[in-house]
């Protein structure tokens, strides 16, 4: 995997929240203040030391914007690490995608326990089959048309991810359906679930996911 390296002085501004993100960084030396907010409402939400990685949701997710700031706190040292570095290292190490898996689900928990106390089941569920789909992780089949993920594995893993029950998942995922984001289909005898419109899915699930909760809010 390629990357470059690069010196910020004490105060430099490494990247600012809500631009997109297309690069990941590895704190070599120094250290850096990640921030949330801007003036009054601005607020330290971590500090990392060497050796950390941080930005690396630019790097999972598409279209990710960056939803903090990097500061350099003191003089640092970091390396740049471009998102087709990554994913040609991923292809050459496939027991790092479960590395990548892990950080989103607790990237996905942790924001979602900031803004409410449950889990944000639908845009976890959508953002998982996104990761999954993209880095083609095992449980993942592909042919000429369809994007297809084993049903069983996927209720699975958004239930261990998210410490809920499987009927919970199942019930979440029937409600996808149900909106046309996601469609049954066996494949030798085992259940799989066809992503309709992988280009768009994400976008469409966050479109959908605004519908419903203005709805909700409406009806409550």
């Amino acid at each position: 995997m390629k990357s470059w390296m690069r010196d910020y002085t004490s105060g430099s501004v490494i990247f600012s929240e809500g631009e997109p993100g297309n690069v990941a960084f590895i704190l070599t030396e120094g250290s850096v203040e990640i921030t949330v907010g801007t003036g009054d409402k601005k607020r330290v939400v971590t500090v990392f030391k060497p050796v950390s990685v941080f930005g690396e949701m630019a790097l999972i997710l598409k279209d990710q914007k960056r939803t903090a700031s990097a500061v350099a706190r003191s003089d640092s040292k970091v390396a740049v690490i471009t998102k087709q570095d990554f994913d040609e290292f991923l292809e050459k190490s496939p027991k790092l995608i479960g590395t990548a898996l892990t950080a989103l689900v607790h990237r996905l928990r942790t924001t979602t326990e900031r803004l409410s106390k449950t889990p944000d089941l639908f845009m976890g569920i959508a953002h998982i089959i996104d990761l999954l789909l993209q880095y083609a992780i095992a449980g993942v089949k592909y042919n000429s048309s369809l994007s297809m993920i084993r049903y069983d594995s996927l209720i699975k893993t958004v239930s261990q991810a998210f410490l809920v029950d499987a009927a919970e998942v199942t019930s979440m995922i029937e409600m996808m359906e149900t909106v046309g984001l996601l469609e049954q289909q066996f494949l030798q005898d085992t259940l799989y679930l066809n992503v309709k419109g992988r280009e768009d899915f994400l976008k469409r699930c966050f479109k959908i996911r605004d519908t419903l909760g203005r709805a909700n809010l409406m009806n409550g």
